[in-house]
């Protein structure tokens, strides 16, 4: 079972609560552009993360992304060990319902099935955690002078969960 959900991490500068000595605080630069970077994730219920990075979201990036998924899950295989069934379990976008990925999600029935949750139910879906957890970790109170750097610095951060890691797969414990 793996979690999946988009998310877009924006150059321009988003700042949080923190604490400061009195009379101090933060300046922090910030870039006049609206530059972003959009990010296709799943988490599998081991905590093991993968990222898929593109400007913009449609139907095509996401069947790229299922694809990338289906890879993923053929190279973690063991040789003696058959083929398991990913089931994906994502939010209602537009792009998971497109026509256009009714037939190659037919092809691949055997090895991918699609789970939608209920409409306004985020906090089902523990993809949302790791973009809060990213954002507090490498986003919040930092100047990014270019895209390049913002995506640098994600995909550093990212690392950490490329692997099983008892850290994310607390997120998923609940459900």
């Amino acid at each position: 079972m793996l979690f999946e959900d988009e998310c877009h991490f924006k150059l321009t500068l988003t700042i949080i609560r923190a604490w400061f000595l009195a009379g101090s605080g933060p300046e922090i630069k910030s870039p006049v552009d609206r530059f972003k970077v959009s990010i296709l994730g799943a988490m599998d219920m081991n905590g093991q993360l993968i990222t898929f990075e593109n400007e913009t979201f449609d139907a095509e990036i996401f069947r790229l992304f299922l694809e990338k998924l289906l890879h993923e899950a053929e190279i973690g295989r063991k040789e003696d060990e058959k083929k398991k069934k990913i089931l994906l379990v994502l939010d209602n976008a537009r792009d998971h319902h497109a026509k256009v990925l009714q037939p190659w999600l037919e092809k691949v029935f055997d090895l991918l099935e699609l789970f939608f949750l209920p409409p306004y139910s985020p906090d089902l879906n523990p993809m949302e955690m790791i973009w809060k957890k990213t954002r507090r970790n490498v986003t919040h109170n930092r100047f990014f002078s270019s895209l390049h750097n913002l995506c640098y610095d994600l995909k550093q951060y990212w690392i950490l969960f490329a692997n099983p890691n008892d850290e994310l797969m607390k997120l998923s414990v609940f459900i």
